[in-house]
């Protein structure tokens, strides 16, 4: 009899526990990590890459849905040079015939998006930056560009050949 009263005990116990530790309230915050190679031409021809950097370069964007609604963008820079600044941005898509050099997204990045710059260290460098988008917007409606500049060129918002990586936002 007793054995029986303390395997009900035990019962009742890992069932309060249970209780009190049901997450079911809380939402599920989603993760989600997009990858960008190269820029190799993958855009279009005559966007690929001319320059200098070496061409092992590659690129991540990590999103972190917040609670409150926001996103954390992470992003990883493999294979960077030691002590450069790369700039780091997110442009939106626009119609072509509506910006000022025909470019199919517009020059000036969305700081409300992701702009950044990150040290080269000779490996991999990646900072986070808080994006006022939310997970859904950025994953699903969002409809913009990823780009990381050379920091051994000239800083361009239109020459798609001194693009380390570019690809489309979060696909």
């Amino acid at each position: 009899m007793k054995s029986l009263f303390a395997v009900a005990l035990m019962i009742a116990s890992a069932t309060v526990f249970m209780a009190c530790n049901d997450d079911d309230d809380e939402p599920m915050l989603r993760t989600e990590t997009f990858n960008y190679a190269f820029n190799t031409g993958q855009v279009g021809e005559g966007t690929a890459y001319s320059g200098d950097h070496p061409s092992n370069f590659s690129a991540s964007i990590t999103l972190s849905e917040q609670a409150n609604g926001t996103t954390n963008v992470t992003v990883t820079l493999n294979n960077t040079l030691q002590g450069r600044m790369y700039m780091v941005h997110a442009h939106d898509g626009a119609d072509p015939a509506t910006t000022p050099n025909g470019t199919p997204y517009n020059e000036t990045p969305n700081q409300e998006v992701l702009v950044a710059m990150i040290n080269g260290n000779g490996a991999t460098a990646s900072q986070t930056s808080l994006s006022s988008f939310s997970f859904d917007q950025l994953t699903e409606t969002y409809a913009g560009f990823f780009v990381v500049h050379d920091p051994t060129q000239d800083l361009s918002t239109t020459d798609l050949t001194t693009y380390l990586t570019v690809g489309a936002f979060a696909r």
